[in-house]
């Protein structure tokens, strides 16, 4: 299991349950989304603040990560790229010999954030 927390994000991923969890510190949920294997959590804002993922191992290894580097993250970090009418959301993942940016499969509609 792979836990921590800075500043700005917290994580957790458990190899058991095989989920990932990354949330920015210090913001409360307000509502969320499911996307399939995807739970996008946003504040009252609509800001997104908090991401799931489950069946991780899964997932991250069709772009060459492993469930087993995924125990051994040393932070994870939530970036949103804010268009007119959608977001895309990329979780940045900082293992030990790399660090990588992957885009969640489907861009948020603003409006399905409210």
């Amino acid at each position: 299991m792979a836990t921590g927390s800075d500043q700005h994000f917290s994580w957790d991923y458990s190899e058991r349950s095989d989920i990932l969890n990354i949330h920015r510190a210090g913001k409360m949920t307000a509502g969320g989304a499911e996307l399939g294997d995807f739970t996008v959590d946003f504040d009252k804002g609509g800001d997104v603040v908090g991401v799931e993922i489950m069946n991780a191992s899964d997932f991250f290894s069709q772009v060459g990560i492993s469930g087993g580097e995924l125990a051994t993250l040393k932070a994870a970090e939530i970036i949103v790229n804010k268009r007119a009418a959608y977001s895309l959301i990329l979780v940045k993942l900082f293992l030990p010999q790399r660090v990588d940016v992957i885009p969640l499969p489907a861009p948020i509609v603003a409006e399905a954030a409210v």
